[in-house]
């Protein structure tokens, strides 16, 4: 171990911990207290023995020039942002230097510390958007380079009332934002029906793994319009100008091929240009076919996309 001089200050204690296939210093573990001015914030990286629950990941990482990559804290930091100030334990920055995603908490889960226990550690904050003013715990908060927050992503256990124009939507795990700050996308705690340009379907996907709210299954454009949508009860019946039937479904699947455990492959939807455009692979004009919106089990239906003879 031994002092190591980055950008942002001396390392005390440290030690290179990887490098890229390049040759460039890629992280450092610190094994005594520093402070490295980021920012304009004195920061000091983790170096005391990781405790139950914390991580035991390389507490500075870099970019190949220098420029710091992500840091975990020995102790969680306010860090003031355009939404408010937020005490973090890691953040991760772009090239350039800006922040990137700051996690609020950073807590390892196992058997020794639960999700439950680090949801308890998590403080209370609020948040006032266009679209909704509500109060409660996030996990972390991803930021475009130029300052405006870019998604939240929100415990588990947590739901949002979220207001665009007609709808009023009961969110989960998170959702994103535009950089003018309008709603991007969401996803919906429990089926929600949207008017489509093809008529209602209802949007929600069972499938939805809640890693971060920077993607979801339900998205709009800037001006409020419907985007995409994911649906997991809705068949589509298409029917085209030249006579044609095609129906689109989800469909059920065994996981195993000696389970009775089912599982649901959703449909996905995307209006673009008077096109819907339907698992990212059949694409029809909404203008001059004709589209039947129906209940997934209402009657005997083919593979997905299979031609109705």
């Amino acid at each position: 171990m031994k002092t190591i001089d980055i950008k942002y200050g001396t390392l005390n204690g440290a030690f290179l911990a990887g490098c890229y296939s390049t040759g460039e210093c890629e992280e450092y573990r610190v094994e005594e207290e520093s402070e490295l001015d980021i920012l304009g914030y004195k920061l000091i990286p983790s170096y005391e023995f990781p405790d139950v629950r914390r991580k035991e990941f390389p507490s500075v990482k870099v970019y190949k020039n220098g420029n710091i990559r992500s840091i975990l804290l020995n102790e969680s930091a306010s860090i003031t942002t355009k939404i408010g100030v937020f005490d973090v334990e890691k953040i991760t920055f772009y090239e350039d230097g800006h922040f990137n995603r700051l996690f609020l908490l950073d807590g390892k889960l196992s058997g020794y510390w639960s999700e439950d226990d680090e949801y308890n550690l998590a403080k209370i904050y609020k948040f006032n958007f266009e679209f909704a003013c509500f109060e409660a715990k996030a996990i972390s908060l991803h930021f475009y380079k130029t300052e405006e927050l870019k998604s939240i992503t929100l415990w588990p256990k947590e739901r949002v009332k979220l207001n665009l124009g007609e709808y009023n939507i009961i969110g989960r795990i998170g959702f994103s934002l535009y950089k003018s700050g309008k709603l991007k996308s969401c996803e919906p705690f429990r089926v929600e029906t949207i008017n489509t340009p093809i008529g209602k379907i209802e949007a929600y996907d069972i499938n939805a793994i809640g890693i971060h709210g920077d993607k979801n299954s339900l998205d709009f454009y800037e001006n409020g319009k419907i985007k995409s949508l994911i649906t997991s009860t809705n068949t589509i019946t298409v029917q085209k100008l030249e006579g044609d039937t095609i129906i689109h479904s989800p469909r059920k699947v065994r996981i195993y091929s000696n389970s009775e455990v089912m599982d649901t492959i959703t449909l996905a939807l995307e209006f673009k240009e008077g096109k819907v455009i339907i698992d990212n692979k059949y694409e029809y004009d909404i203008q001059g076919n004709k589209f039947e919106i129906k209940k997934f089990g209402e009657k005997l239906l083919t593979l997905n996309g299979d031609l109705i003879k």
